[in-house]
Order: C-alpha cells, then structure tokens, then sequence
C-alpha cells in the first residue's frame, strides 16, 4: 500500500535509559514541544498542549500517553515482589514506566560485555500516512488500534526471523501530537537469552550485519496490503472485525457532546430518537464490558492467592474454574461482537442524520488533529 506507514526514523543509544519520550504526555516532551513551536512562528506558552488536547476523540486515555512494555519485557513487569501477577493496565503509567525500567536495566546488568560503552537501547519510529489514517477513519476504524496491532505483529515476525526460540523485548507509545499519527519504540539490545538484537542498515561480509532495517519495512509493508485488502471490502473487514479480540475498541463511533444531545432530546423526529437511543446503548454496554473485565481480573487474582500460601485445589475444583472462566471468556466476545455491530450501526444512524438535519462536524469527530484545525471555525450545534 503505497500511502501506508511509513518507517523513517532509527537511532541507537548509548547513553543512559530515557524511556519518557515514549510518553507524549510527559513533561519533558511538552517543554520540546514548546521549544521547536517557538522556533518556528513564537508560540505562545499557554499554547503548550494545545495539540495534544486537539487529537481525535478516539485516542482516549486508554493509549493517551500510555507507555506500554512487549516481548519478554512485558512478562517481566506483570510481576509484583510477592510473586503475584498484575494485569500490566492496573498498573499507573508511572509505575509501568518504572517496572519497564527496573526490568530493562536488570536484564542489561545481568549480561557480561566487554563495551565500555555498549548499546542501551534501539530507538525506532513508525509513523502511519495521512492518506492511509483517513482511510481508517473513513471505515470506522480506530488507527490507534491498527497502528498498536501493526507494531506488535512487526516485532514479533521480526523476532522470529532473527531470533528464533528466543524473546526480545521492547517498549513504546503512540503519539498524536504532530500532523502524523505515530509510534516511538524503544528496542532492548539483548534478547531474554542474552543475545545481541542488531537493527542493522545495512548487509556486508565483514560487519555480519543482516539489514534488519529493511526487514522490519517489509513486514509494515506486508501489514499494509493486508489492512489495503480488507479495506476494499467492506464484507470481508466486518467479519475480520467482528471476530477481532479488541473490536469493540477497533470500531469507533462519532461523539456527541451534552448541549447536542440536549438538542437531540428536543427533536421529536424519529431519527434524532434513533440516533440518541443507540448512542446511549453503546455508552451503557461500554460500562458493562468494561465491568465485567474487570470482574475477571479480579477473579483471576483470587483464584491464584491459594498458591502464595503452598495450596493446590483438588482436580475438580479446577476443572470447574477453567471451564467457568473459558465461559466468561466467550461471554466477554459475544458482547465485543455486539459492541462492534451496535458501533456500526450507530454510524450510520449519525451519518444520516448529518445529512438530512444538518449535523455539523465538531473537533470531537474522528478525523486527526490537523483536519479538526481547519474546521475549529464552524459550529460546535446542528
């Protein structure tokens, strides 16, 4: 796909382990911000954010900032000093960027090397074109979801391909503060088992270098004739969707903030009670779903406390939580599935509706920051 994502950007880093550029939200990524803004037309300080705060609606607080941990990684930081488990989203951004941390160093410290100055980390960006952004949007996609999706399924065939029977690890975060959706990861230069992880540019005799770089743009490539074909079916895309594990937060659905449901409330037509009624289905089976993982986390960290203290339950009893939670398990999907469909549906119901009455796009729309810069001039009312 020609106007897909695009990989522009590698460095390797020596230095100490900075993981807060991951984070568009952190302090010192706003102060930057402010810097480069000055430099180029003399922002105004009370300006700072001001394109972080525009970012379409569908990058909640869910990726928002989010630093997130992959690879071995991330099987490293769902462990507490008790040796119990966490769900790493229980977890607060600050405190999954300290365990990330912790872990990164204690993994580098427990390796020997003769570098008086050896690699710390691989910094990488993956950005996802405009034209290929819109296009998601358009199909009532969450890029946010697509990009994440991509970036895992890159890293993991990348894994595979130069580390078989091995694990890398690897950190990042999605930013919307800029004209381009995009990802900054940070890459741990030593696998699980302690071996160099090169993103190499290059492929000579003499380095040994195997040009991962050209590998890992292949796959994004690769993951965008994928997402190209599905897009050009709108058959086919549904029922990948519907069967996706995160199609509930895949689908998305246009906002409609208070004073507008207040108008739709005043609007008798039969429309403006289909288009308010299913808005409100969807925010009331979104609380549900969500209640309800979080009842399964919970019931997950019950059942394991039996073995902090040395107690294996009988055969039976086991049996019954499996087959318990495999149940739960299959309910959660069918109210994804449900969530999904009712998304699609009220898209629909929205897009009539703004064509019939009038209903004007606002900044809560799903289109990226820089189209909702260009309409802040029109009317936040139908």
């Amino acid at each position: 796909m020609k106007d897909g994502m695009i990989f522009p950007f590698k460095k390797t880093w020596r230095s100490r382990l900075d993981l807060e550029y991951l984070d568009e939200t952190s302090e010192r990524k706003v102060a930057a911000r402010l810097d480069q803004s000055r430099l180029e037309d003399g922002a105004n300080p009370n300006e700072i954010g001001k394109k972080l705060r525009q970012f379409a609606d569908y990058a909640s607080k869910e990726t928002l900032g989010q630093v997130h941990a992959g690879g071995f990684l991330h099987n490293r930081i769902v462990l507490n000093p008790d040796g119990s488990r966490i769900s790493p989203m229980a977890l607060s951004n600050s405190e999954r960027k300290k365990r990330i941390c912790d872990a990164w160093m204690k993994h580098m410290r427990e390796i020997k090397t003769s570098s008086s100055h050896p690699v710390i980390q691989h910094r990488l960006v993956f950005t996802m074109s405009t034209a290929f952004h819109d296009k998601l949007v358009g199909a009532g996609i969450n890029p946010d979801i697509v990009l994440r999706s991509s970036l895992k399924t890159v890293l993991n065939r990348f894994q595979q391909r130069f580390h078989p029977k091995d694990s890398i690890g690897y950190a990042y975060g999605l930013h919307h503060d800029t004209d381009n959706l995009h990802a900054h990861v940070a890459i741990c230069p030593r696998t699980a088992k302690g071996h160099y992880v090169g993103v190499s540019m290059s492929r000579t005799r003499e380095s040994g270098n195997k040009n991962q770089m050209t590998y890992l743009m292949r796959a994004f490539d690769r993951e965008n004739r994928k997402w190209d074909k599905l897009l050009s079916s709108p058959d086919k895309l549904r029922k990948v969707l519907e069967v996706h594990l995160d199609s509930d937060k895949m689908a998305i659905a246009p906002k409609i903030s208070a004073k507008q449901m207040q108008l739709l409330r005043e609007d008798e037509s039969l429309h403006a009670s289909r288009l308010r009624n299913s808005y409100q289905a969807i925010q009331k089976l979104e609380r549900e779903l969500q209640q309800k993982r979080q009842a399964q986390r919970t019931i997950r960290v019950m059942r394991r406390i039996p073995r902090l203290f040395g107690w294996r339950k009988p055969a039976h009893i086991r049996t019954v939580e499996k087959v318990a939670g495999e149940v739960e398990k299959f309910s959660i999907r069918e109210m994804q599935s449900l969530l999904y469909r009712m998304k699609q549906t009220y898209k629909e119901d929205h897009r009539i509706y703004s064509q019939r009455y009038g209903f004007q796009a606002t900044q809560n729309d799903h289109a990226h920051h820089r189209t909702q810069s260009r309409r802040q001039g029109q009317s936040q009312l139908f």
